[in-house]
């Protein structure tokens, strides 16, 4: 994979997931332009109900143009300046979230400093990885909007064949729930698609000592991909000229 120093990537969603690139098919309005301007439907349409139609169809396109493609984000966390090898806590507002138990390191300089360990194998856009301090369970929560977990890369610290457990909450519902085992020599990407949660629990254990001069059950983790969930009210809106729209139409054929 071809390594960035951009922090964040933004790519469109679309119906190939949050690495397509196509657009969503929005509703084609144009048949209803052309009876509206259109003088042969059913005899026409008195000013009347033309009055009543356009601001109508105004108000849907208006809608449609306030929505805007999802956006996945990448997080590389190398907008970070770290020109030492010491690691520090992310801080809780970072890419709009709260990150808890999370630590920040310069792969590179912590690696000279060190020695190699997963702190290097998982770093996949150079130079800073995100880690869960002392190998204890770390949480990213969402105070205001919820979001989609997409995916991350993950890589056990010390341990090879590291567990992570990785759960997603909604209002302190827990809806998702996977285990996954990474390495310790190589970054592993993972697909989790958790979506509309308001909490991530990280929670790492097990697996085997790779060799490296340290130890603990800490994982790396690098290009974390999520994005936040749209609000509601844009889409409520859209429906209800949509169905509007169709209630007329059926009322004029009937």
């Amino acid at each position: 994979m071809n390594k960035t120093t951009s922090s964040m990537l933004e790519m469109d969603c679309g119906a190939g997931g949050p690495l397509g690139t196509t657009h969503p098919n929005y509703l084609d309005l144009r048949p209803l332009r052309v009876m509206i301007l259109s003088q042969k439907w059913k005899g026409g349409i008195d000013m009347k109900r033309r009055l009543f139609l356009l601001p109508l169809t105004f108000l849907s396109l208006l809608t449609f143009s306030m929505i805007s493609p999802c956006r996945a984000t990448v997080v590389t966390f190398d907008d970070i300046p770290k020109n030492t090898g010491t690691a520090s806590f992310l801080q809780n507002d970072y890419q709009g979230l709260v990150w808890s138990n999370f630590g920040i390191v310069n792969a590179v300089l912590y690696t000279s400093l060190h020695g190699v360990s997963g702190t290097y194998y998982g770093m996949v856009s150079a130079s800073n990885v995100a880690f869960n301090a002392l190998g204890t369970p770390a949480e990213i929560d969402s105070a205001g909007t919820n979001f989609n977990f997409l995916s991350a890369y993950l890589t056990g610290a010390w341990n090879s064949n590291l567990n992570i457990e990785v759960q997603g909450f909604n209002g302190g519902n827990l809806l998702y729930s996977t285990t996954v085992v990474a390495s310790a020599t190589s970054p592993t990407p993972f697909t989790f698609n958790y979506q509309n949660i308001d909490r991530l629990y990280f929670n790492s254990f097990g697996g085997q000592d790779a060799g490296f001069s340290g130890g603990g059950e800490n994982f790396e983790m690098d290009n974390f991909t999520f994005e936040f969930v749209p609000e509601p009210s844009t889409f409520l809106l859209t429906g209800a000229g949509v169905l509007t729209l169709c209630a007329f139409r059926k009322r004029r054929r009937a």
